[in-house]
């Protein structure tokens, strides 16, 4: 229900530990998940561990999955636009490289659905054939990425085909369409402010798709006539610069607002995967400098060596761009900084009676799993020695009634106890000390989590 997990339990017969283990598809597509553990009658068993699904065959299935659809969107997608509107020669080869690597990523899109679905429910490859498998992958903004980018690629299969006019108008529905595809999930896309962030994604995947898809049409109208290719070469060195200056300016304020700090590009997973595609990017930038500089002006001076050049640089290109392409797919499986659970600072709080005080320690000091520590003196500042030590919370602004669990004692007055804060706001916190038999103390206090 929005941003609530809501679980209704079975029932559960017998004391012990109990674990409910939790996992959904979260507003990024990605599958997110985790256990809480609870006691029930009695402490002095270990809780049972919840193993984390990690099939490396379902993580590779993924992440070529992806690639085969990345080179669809950017290399079919980009190309047939390229050849529509810089007026590329529509060679043989390049109408069946684009209709190939696109009806390859029409076939990887639909198999990524059940790889979805696969991970989002924590089941193996043998479970592939089960309709509720391919049903959840369907589902929240994964399965409206995936028909945007099916659209746009069957936009782009069609244009080979169609008139002047109408290839134009299908390829620029296939690059808005790529764009678009990338905007509706992922891990930048769906980062706040949305406002900001999806049009980013948007201009950098349109931008990205536009250069990449020209390298395939500009290395073979280089072995056109001197004049053809000088014409091409002319027209895509007049737009380009556009292109790769929205790249750029999008690409770095993903980037901030990803990372949030500049150490995470060597502290976290998410940041050493970017800090490799930056290392490529600039090789990217510099063969493409070097072909604008120094290859372009010789090109239109004529001469066939200057292109054979140009073709080997443009080769060196692709070469790159399957490299950025494979390492952004690694992002799949590295949620950035922005995303990571910071760590709160404790909650402590001091409850002062006229039979006992109580140093109460909250580990993290915010809603979700919590560890409590609890300190026991006497009001003289002794320890106070205790058989049993109850600590419940409860929460009456919200509706929620006294959770209570029994806390273990570490010696020396000191007691330790797990609970779950649900929410954030202000929390009862309350403690009943079993000083004997007959003998019990009761103390409580307001809490304000965050």
């Amino acid at each position: 229900d929005g941003a609530q997990l809501i679980l209704t339990p079975p029932p559960i017969s017998g004391d012990g530990a109990h674990v409910i283990s939790w996992r959904v598809a979260s507003a990024d597509g990605h599958p997110v998940g985790g256990a809480i553990t609870f006691w029930v009658g009695r402490r002095d068993v270990d809780a049972p561990q919840a193993v984390r699904s990690n099939d490396a065959l379902l993580r590779g299935a993924i992440w070529l999955a992806r690639l085969a659809i990345y080179v669809g969107l950017f290399v079919g997608a980009g190309g047939a636009f390229f050849v529509a509107w810089i007026r590329a020669p529509s060679a043989p080869a390049m109408r069946v490289i684009g209709s190939s690597v696109e009806l390859i990523a029409l076939a990887a899109l639909a198999f990524s659905v059940g790889l979805q679905g696969l991970d989002a429910m924590g089941l193996s490859p043998s479970s592939l054939p089960d309709a509720e498998v391919w049903a959840s992958g369907a589902r929240g903004s994964f399965g409206l990425s995936a028909a945007i980018a099916s659209a746009a690629l069957l936009l782009a299969l069609w244009s080979h085909r169609a008139g002047d006019v109408g290839a134009r108008v299908m390829s620029l529905g296939a690059l808005v369409g790529v764009g678009l595809a990338l905007a509706a999930t992922g891990h930048a896309a769906t980062a706040s402010p949305r406002w900001l962030t999806a049009p980013a994604v948007f201009a950098h995947g349109a931008a990205l798709a536009f250069w990449v898809g020209s390298l395939i049409p500009l290395a073979l109208a280089m072995g056109q006539p001197r004049q053809t290719a000088s014409d091409v070469l002319m027209r895509f060195s007049r737009v380009i610069p556009f292109a790769v200056a929205a790249l750029l300016a999008s690409g770095l304020l993903l980037a901030v607002v990803q990372l949030e700090r500049v150490d995470a590009l060597w502290t976290t997973n998410y940041g050493r995967v970017l800090t490799v595609k930056l290392v490529l990017v600039a090789l990217l930038l510099a063969i493409a400098l070097w072909n604008r500089l120094y290859l372009t002006p010789r090109i239109g001076q004529g001469g066939a060596a200057p292109r054979r050049h140009m073709r080997r640089t443009i080769v060196a290109e692709l070469v790159l761009v399957a490299a950025i392409l494979g390492v952004v797919g690694l992002w799949r499986f590295t949620p950035p900084p922005r995303a990571l659970m910071v760590a709160a600072p404790p909650f402590f709080t001091h409850i002062h009676t006229g039979r006992m005080m109580a140093d109460v320690t909250m580990s993290p000091g915010r809603a979700g799993p919590v560890s409590i520590a609890i300190q026991l003196r006497t009001p003289d500042e002794e320890l106070l020695s205790a058989k049993g030590v109850s600590v419940s919370l409860s929460s009456p602004d919200n509706g929620i009634e006294p959770s209570i669990t029994e806390a273990r004692s570490l010696g020396d007055g000191q007691w330790q106890a797990s609970m779950a804060v649900p929410i954030a706001g202000r929390w009862t916190l309350a403690l009943d000390v079993l000083i004997s038999d007959f003998d019990q103390v009761h103390a409580e206090t307001e809490i304000q989590i965050k």
